[in-house]
């Protein structure tokens, strides 16, 4: 499989997904800010980002990675108004097994609309355009917000991984989901 960047801007009929600009650090951090207490429950990077410099450099990161076909990280942002949402990155590529894991999170006024459902089908459907073969999802077994979102796509439940990760001194079991290239 060739290495071939997606698009740097994915539109669905009620979100953009678009790669970080610089620009956008102001607004993820306000966001983060915003909801950390909720966010750090799943998310343990969270606890890193302290200040607007934090989200510098994790776009500088993020673009850079791109450019080497590492990690292809995207901002989720309301059409109409550009308000920033979210975020949905497809990680942990394997270019020879053409596999990759998605990872995502919204802020909680954005919960609850099927977004990030609508975000993963687009994120997926490029990635299995570029040829990808298989996409996964992984996540903690007690979070149910985002074990449902692999549920609504389809995604098949291929088993869980017993204490796995180390989560703010706590082990935890993933669940890990996949999804093959359809056939044509």
């Amino acid at each position: 499989m060739e290495k071939t960047a997606p698009n740097e801007l994915l539109t669905g009929p009620r979100i953009l997904l678009r790669r970080y600009e610089l620009g956008d650090a102001a607004n993820l951090f306000a966001t983060i800010e915003a909801d950390r207490a909720r966010l750090r429950t799943f998310l343990p990077w969270v606890d890193l980002i302290q200040h607007v410099s934090d989200e510098e450099a994790y776009i500088r990161s993020s673009v850079l990675q791109w450019m080497e076909h590492k990690i292809f990280d995207y901002g989720i942002f309301s059409p109409d108004t550009g308000e920033y949402l979210g975020a949905i990155g497809a990680h942990t590529i394997s270019w020879p097994d053409a596999r990759v894991e998605l990872g995502y999170w919204l802020s909680s006024r954005a919960e609850g609309k099927g977004l990030i459902t609508e975000a993963v089908g687009l994120l997926e459907k490029e990635l299995f355009r570029l040829g990808f073969h298989r996409i996964e999802i992984r996540c903690n077994d007690v979070n149910a917000r985002s074990f449902a979102v692999p549920k609504r796509c389809g995604y098949q439940h291929e088993g869980t991984l017993r204490e796995d990760v180390l989560e703010h001194g706590v082990r935890r079991n993933t669940m890990v989901w996949g999804k093959l290239q359809p056939s044509v």
